[in-house]
């Protein structure tokens, strides 16, 4: 089973569970599912609150620049900023990289 497909199926149970009223131990002990793995679970779907929908979808960010700074580049690389943190792209990045720290960015920042 892959990750989307269990959390897929985690985020069913996890409605189900919402939409019953019970508490999680009671929930858990008449549908016989370990509570530390709901709990696991009721932690992810509530702290982050991703849809499985759109989990793979890929997300974009506005780029700005200003005349000035263009004029001036003279290297073969562009820096972005995310808050506090600057991540260096060189031509030839693993684009599926860039991606996984885009996403990494956009979640804690």
């Amino acid at each position: 089973m892959t990750l989307k497909e269990k959390r897929i199926e985690w985020k069913a149970i996890y409605e189900a569970w919402k939409e019953s009223g019970q508490s999680v131990a009671e929930w858990c002990r008449n549908h016989e599912i370990k509570v530390h793995q709901m709990y696991y679970w009721v932690k992810e779907f509530e702290q982050n609150n991703r849809d499985t929908e759109s989990f793979d979808e890929p997300k974009w960010l506005t780029v700005q620049f200003d005349k000035e700074s263009m004029d001036s580049i003279e290297e073969d690389f562009i820096l972005l900023h995310a808050g506090a943190i600057t991540v260096e792209v060189r031509q030839g990045v693993d684009i599926n990289l860039l991606s996984d720290v885009v996403h990494v960015l956009q979640n804690q920042c």
